[in-house]
């Protein structure tokens, strides 16, 4: 079929056909089959094909016809915010004359009205159900909704969310189209079947991936002619990733740990030359790595290093600018090699012309298990991308025969494992549960047991009972700790529930946080506060107290534990995890005593990245406590709180509140200024330009001026 787009001129909207036409001259087979089985005519599809075969542009088809025709808005729905904001600087370029494209993955407390002047939005998940959880109005305008990277339904931690917020969709806007997209489910027909969709199965990809298993320095491909190599440091991986810079490719090497991604970055940049133009860009780019932290960690450092030779390490121990900074300088081909833990394998368009799975095995306890297939394929996606190859290698390393011949059929000739529900995990059964009864006000046990019914979870066992006992138990809890009332067989949320489930938060971190308030309205300590909110199940994983920590953390816990809310007796179960949460609870207490990334990294083991993330959650648990507060009238501490809130955001002892305020003024400069008796607003005022100058420079200095 030559003209295939132009046979599309009478299925879409005019303006919208003029856009697709100039931007695409055929159709590729996933597309064409997705418009054959009606995905411009309101049904529900699965389409399953493999990475790069054009699985999106399905979704935008839709989704502007629906916005166009129907004068509905359209959600574009994404797993991760990296994914959210490429997805919507894509649309809002190519779409951006034609509808109001929005972006909505931060504040999961609110209903973002703003949202109803846009027609396309892109959001996380979480947003999303965050969104129906404060029952956003604009919602019900809602006629199209595209699922990506729905294979995450199996995943622990995000499936659940993925699954409650696709059943709630489906109760409440019943005539939604629904489109789901992946690469990789093993049991495609079952989940069409549980959407409600038509399944579009299509095998085309338009560049072609090679697949090896790498053994003794030599790559054996199935489908052309094995690859043999220069053995320059007797280590295959690190020979092949030289081979490959020295052919001008690029290069993604997955890994299992961050330690193995910075190990194996520092061993291929000590084998690395680069020419002068390479070096002047790549010194440049390590600058700015460096500039990322206003006192620069060893890890930042070793990072910057391994970059002026054009390599790096990506993992979640890095800080989100610094991750990003790789991301873009990988795409814009001045990185050759990206050595990453599996954080890097979600979705994002990547011109890599290799990838290396090195680490096939994780370890679980005491014994080491094979990676699953689906997980594997989607590391073997991100190499060769239509826009930047002809064709893709991806190689896989085996430390012997048998295991060779492992790799092959399990990775090569294997296919992805079935998708599973996880949502019978009881703390997140619970979490969901309590925004079910929320959204709905109230609820009977036939109500309950008919919503919970639409789950993939009764769908895949055959039956709600299973999963209805844990309910009966979580809503007895719930009932004791107050979020919810029952009375004749109905249950209703209570005024503090709905506030738990808006917040986002586990009811079970809530109900801790609730009795914590009640502690603290008597003494307020933030190493007691702090504490309590790292026992908190948001805030995992925790540092955990090596053997040689022991005796330090136990003597500290006894100098501190007249401060804290929660005592835990040695001997008592729930002890360790008590531990864990006072050693977090110490870093944290320490940052905002001011002590540097790099102390935290050496004494903590507390990552520059980790450390963002924690800060992170921990901001939200306050916040969260602060709006607890209000709502139990508990109001003598939330100054308390927001001044813990601030010093936490900022890294800073209380006396510098007065001077971070200022933009361009953080941690480090806000000291300086203060050492040199210069503590607040009037004082700023009173300093003279050049006085500041000297502290700050001539730049900063006029600005702050400007300011004051």
């Amino acid at each position: 079929m030559q003209n295939e787009i132009k046979e599309l001129k009478s299925k879409l909207p005019k303006e919208l056909f003029e856009i697709i036409s100039r931007k695409y001259k055929k159709l590729r087979p996933c597309q064409r089959k997705a418009i054959n089985k009606g995905l411009l005519d309101k049904e529900n599809l699965l389409i399953c094909s493999p990475t790069a075969s054009g699985k999106t542009l399905c979704g935008e088809l839709a989704a502007l016809k629906t916005i166009i025709e129907e004068k509905k808005k359209a959600i574009y729905a994404v797993p991760l915010k990296a994914l959210a904001n490429q997805k919507y600087r894509d649309f809002k370029e190519t779409y951006g004359r034609l509808v109001k494209v929005a972006l909505s993955t931060g504040d999961l407390d609110s209903a973002d009205p703003f949202l109803a002047n846009y027609d396309l939005i892109v959001c996380s998940n979480e947003k999303l159900d965050s969104l129906i959880r404060h029952k956003a109005s604009w919602l019900e305008e809602v006629g199209f909704i595209c699922f990506d990277e729905i294979h995450l339904i199996d995943d622990i931690e995000r499936g659940p969310t993925l699954e409650m917020l696709i059943t709630k969709l489906k109760e409440l806007l019943p005539n939604i189209q629904i489109l789901a997209l992946s690469a990789t489910i093993g049991n495609p027909e079952e989940i069409a079947e549980w959407l409600n969709a038509k399944l579009v199965l299509d095998e085309y990809r338009p560049v072609k991936l090679y697949e090896a298993v790498l053994l003794n320095h030599k790559a054996k491909f199935l489908e052309k002619q094995d690859l043999c190599f220069e053995k320059i440091t007797g280590n295959e991986t690190i020979d092949l990733a030289l081979e490959t810079i020295k052919e001008n490719k690029q290069l993604l090497l997955f890994v299992s740990t961050r330690r193995f991604a910075e190990s194996v970055a520092e061993k291929i940049a000590s084998k690395v030359k680069v020419n002068k133009q390479e070096s002047d860009e790549l010194k440049e780019l390590a600058k700015q790595i460096l500039e990322t932290l206003s006192s620069p960690t060893t890890q930042c450092k070793k990072l910057a290093r391994c970059v002026e030779k054009g390599i790096a390490f990506h993992h979640a121990g890095l800080v989100a600018k610094q991750r990003l900074l790789i991301e873009k300088s990988f795409q814009e081909r001045k990185l050759k090699v990206i050595c990453c833990t599996p954080t890097l394998a979600l979705g994002l368009e990547f011109p890599s012309d290799r990838v290396i799975v090195r680490d096939l095995k994780r370890f679980t306890g005491f014994s080491a298990t094979w990676l699953r297939t689906l997980e594997v394929k989607q590391f073997s996606g991100r190499c060769g991308r239509p826009s930047y190859h002809s064709y893709g290698e991806a190689f896989y390393v085996a430390k012997n025969k048998r295991e060779e011949d492992e790799i092959i059929k399990r990775y090569i000739k294997g296919k992805p494992e079935p998708l599973t529900s996880k949502l019978s995990f009881e703390p997140v059964l619970r979490f969901h549960f309590l925004s079910t009864v929320a959204v709905n006000t109230e609820m009977n046990e036939e109500e309950i047991k008919e919503f919970f019914s639409k789950t993939l979870w009764a769908f895949q066992y055959g039956s709600v009972e299973g999963i209805l006992r844990k309910i009966r138990k979580i809503k007895n809890q719930l009932i004791e700790w107050g979020f919810i009332k029952e009375k004749n067989s109905t249950l209703a949320i209570t005024r503090i529930g709905l506030r738990v489930s808006q917040l986002y938060i586990d009811p079970y971190s809530a109900y801790k946080l609730l009795l914590c308030l009640e502690k603290a309205k008597n003494y307020f300590t933030n190493i007691g506060i702090l504490q309590q909110i790292c026992s908190c199940i948001e805030m995992k994983p925790l540092l955990k107290v090596k053997p040689s920590e022991y005796e330090e953390i136990e003597n500290e816990l006894a100098r501190k534990e007249h401060l804290l809310y929660e005592k835990f007796d040695e001997f008592e179960l729930g002890y360790e995890e008590f531990l864990a949460s006072f050693k977090t609870a110490l870093a944290l207490n320490a940052w905002l005593n001011e002590v540097s990334e790099e102390k935290l990294l050496e004494k903590f083991g507390l990552t520059p990245g980790e450390l963002q993330s924690k800060l992170q959650n921990a901001d939200w648990l306050l916040y969260s406590l602060e709006q607890l507060s209000i709502l139990k009238g508990i109001t003598r501490i939330i100054k308390e709180l927001s001044k813990l809130r601030l010093r936490l955001h900022h890294g800073v002892k209380e006396e510098l509140l007065p001077l971070v305020k200022f933009k361009g003024i953080g941690r480090v400069r806000a000291r300086v200024l203060y050492n040199a008796g210069i503590k607040n607003a009037k004082d700023i005022k009173k300093a003279s330009l050049e006085k500041l100058s000297l502290l700050l420079g001539k730049t900063i200095a006029k600005k702050l001026k400007e300011q004051a």
